[in-house]
C-alpha cells in the first residue's frame, strides 16, 4: 500500500465512530476464537483489528494478544476497552500487507472483517501466513457477497468508488479465499457459513447509525451531492429493509458471513 493510499484509508476508518458499529460484531469474534481453540498463553495476532473485538476475545481466554491496525485512533479505543475489562493486550500500527513481525511469531493469526480491505489481498494473505508458526491456526471472517454486509460494500463501491478499499467480497466465498492464499500454504481448511443478527429500532434508525458511525458511509455521505445522498439512503433502506425479519417492534436483520479456519503447513 502506498503512503498516500494508507493515509486515505486511515482517514476513512477514523471518520464517524466505528466502535459503535464494530461492537455489534463481538459474537463473531467470540465464535472465531472458540472455534480456533485459543488457549491460555497462545500468542495471538489480530490483523486489521480495529477497536479490538477479536484481540479482546482472545485475551478473555488468557491468550497473549496483539491488535494491529492502520488507524491509531481505533487502537487507542481497543486499549481503553481492555483497561475497562481488566485485560491486557498489545497494539501495533501496521499495514496488513507489511506486518512488522518476524516470521513464525504467533500461534494464532486472526482477522474479523479487517484484512478483507487490504489493498493487495494476495500480499496480505502471504503476510498472515508468514508471521504464523508452522502448525499455527489461522482464522478469518468476511461478509458473504449476497448478505447485507456484502451488499452494503457493493453499494458503497458504486456510489463512492474513489474510497473502495481492497476486494472485500472476494474473501466472502470459499473460491475467492482459495484464490487469495498460495497453494499449499494452509491445511485442514474449513469454510463455515455463520450469521450474526443486527438489530435497530427501525430501518431509518439503522441508516442514521451507519451514516454517523461507519467511516466509509460517513465519508461517502460527506462527499456526495444531494442527489447522490438521496440515492445512497434510498438504496440502503431498500436493501436493509428487504432483509428485515418482522414480527415485533424494531428490526432484526440476519447478516451472513464466511468463517475460514486453517492450519499453517510445514
Amino acid at each position: 500500500m502506498t503512503a498516500s493510499t494508507a493515509a486515505r484509508s486511515r482517514e476513512v476508518w477514523a471518520a464517524g465512530d466505528y466502535q459503535k458499529v464494530g461492537v455489534r460484531l463481538v459474537p463473531c469474534s467470540e465464535q472465531l476464537v472458540a472455534d480456533l481453540g485459543v488457549r491460555p498463553g497462545d500468542r495471538v495476532l489480530d490483523v486489521g483489528g480495529g477497536t479490538g473485538n477479536t484481540a479482546l476475545a482472545a485475551a478473555r481466554r488468557d491468550a497473549d494478544a496483539v491488535c494491529s491496525d492502520l488507524v491509531p485512533e481505533l487502537l487507542e479505543y481497543a486499549l481503553r476497552r481492555a483497561e475497562v475489562e481488566g485485560l491486557t493486550i498489545g497494539t501495533e500500527v501496521a499495514d496488513a500487507g507489511e506486518l512488522p513481525f518476524p516470521d513464525d511469531s504467533f500461534d494464532v493469526v486472526v482477522s474479523t472483517f479487517g484484512v478483507v480491505f487490504a489493498a493487495d489481498p494476495e500480499q496480505a494473505a502471504r503476510e498472515l501466513v508468514r508471521v504464523l508458526r508452522p502448525g499455527g491456526r489461522l482464522g478469518l471472517t468476511a461478509w458473504r457477497p449476497e448478505a447485507p454486509g456484502g451488499r452494503l460494500l457493493a453499494l458503497l463501491a458504486r456510489h463512492d468508488p474513489e474510497d473502495a478499499a481492497g476486494e472485500p467480497l472476494r474473501w466472502g466465498t470459499p473460491e475467492g479465499v482459495q484464490g487469495i492464499f498460495d497453494r499449499g500454504a494452509l491445511r485442514q481448511v474449513k469454510h463455515s457459513e455463520r450469521t450474526v443478527e443486527f438489530t435497530a429500532p427501525s430501518v431509518a434508525a439503522q441508516w442514521q447509525r451507519y451514516r454517523d458511525w461507519f467511516g466509509p458511509v460517513h465519508v461517502a455521505w460527506e462527499r456526495l451531492d444531494d442527489l447522490g445522498r438521496d440515492a445512497l439512503e434510498r438504496e440502503f433502506s431498500d436493501m436493509w429493509g428487504s432483509f428485515t425479519r418482522g414480527g415485533g417492534p424494531g428490526i432484526v436483520v440476519p447478516n451472513t458471513y464466511l468463517q475460514v479456519t486453517g492450519v499453517k503447513a510445514g
